[in-house]
């Protein structure tokens, strides 16, 4: 054995007892939902006075810009409806898809479904009648 270990006790024996801390009830409770969530308008001085100041959420292009064509983006916008124009309608498609490969058909109504899901769009049958859904 070496020196610097103490030497193993006979008898074993652990007490969970020892291992629980006593802490109040209140410091366990962590924030709340909303308590969490709530944005201030103010913060305290001492954070202030550290430099910390509040940045706003949502930022306005300015008007030489939107004049230009720019738009705002992002996850608080919502998209705008994509209108897809194909040379085929959706029932020419639904029809080429069951066509042999070897057929123009059926490439040109697989290129039509790929066009739609790049725009996050499919056709679904539904009780006999091709719709476009969004997925």
């Amino acid at each position: 054995m070496s020196d610097d270990l103490p030497a193993p006790a006979g008898n074993l024996s652990v007490s969970t007892n020892k291992e629980i801390e006593n802490v109040p009830a209140a410091a366990t409770e962590g924030p709340t939902a909303k308590e969490a969530g709530q944005e201030t308008d103010r913060l305290p001085k001492e954070v202030t006075s550290a430099g910390v100041s509040i940045h706003p959420t949502t930022i306005s292009v300015p008007a030489p810009v939107q004049q230009m064509g720019v738009k705002p983006a992002g996850a608080n916008i919502p998209m705008p409806v994509a209108a897809v124009t194909l040379p085929i309608s959706d029932d020419q498609i639904a029809r080429g898809l069951r066509q042999s490969v070897t057929s123009s058909l059926r490439w040109l109504a697989e290129w039509c479904l790929r066009r739609l899901k790049q725009v996050h769009m499919g056709l679904k049958n539904i009780h006999g009648k091709l719709t476009r859904v969004r997925t």
